[in-house]
């Protein structure tokens, strides 16, 4: 018996060695590559709230903390692909701003833009920023949390005021 539990924590610490290992080898510009291109195909599924990327990229056990409330994993998959007759997504951009290696993965801050459209045409606009850790598992990179850091909104006519929206 002890054996089968010596032999059982060799593993174990084992395991963990080789993704901490994996980890350690990633350079931030290769995180910042791999996390940015899972971004695009995030950017891809929003705009056509296609439900199947979020469920392959989101890891058990997601959170997202927004303003005054935190989302389990199926609550936010069902909010950002549910259908609204009123708005229309147009725009998802992200841009990775930085990364930072963790115990076992990666943060990164990203700058997310954001436009919706009514049926009359009216535009929306949102910027946020978000912390969101990554990490890779069984060979797919997931997001493991996510938060809001900060954001506002711009609607009734009113654009973002920067130069490169």
């Amino acid at each position: 018996m002890k054996k089968l539990i010596l032999t059982s924590c060799l593993l174990l610490a084992t395991a963990t060695a080789i993704s901490a290992q994996d980890r350690l080898t990633l350079t931030a510009d290769e995180a910042r590559k791999n996390i940015a291109n899972g971004y695009l195909d995030w950017g891809r599924a929003r705009l056509a709230l296609d439900k199947e990327p979020f469920e392959q990229m989101l890891a058990p056990g997601f959170t997202i903390q927004q303003p005054g409330r935190k989302l389990t994993r199926q609550e936010f998959i069902d909010g950002i692909s549910a259908v609204r007759p009123n708005e229309k997504l147009t725009r998802y951009d992200i841009t990775v701003l930085t990364v930072q290696a963790t115990a076992d993965g990666w943060v990164a801050i990203s700058k997310e833009k954001v436009e919706i459209e009514s049926p009359n045409k009216n535009k929306g606009y949102s910027l946020k920023i978000i912390r969101a850790g990554w990490k890779q598992i069984d060979n797919r990179w997931m997001i493991t949390f996510m938060e809001f850091v900060g954001h506002e909104n711009w609607t009734g006519g009113t654009k973002p005021p920067f130069t490169d929206w």
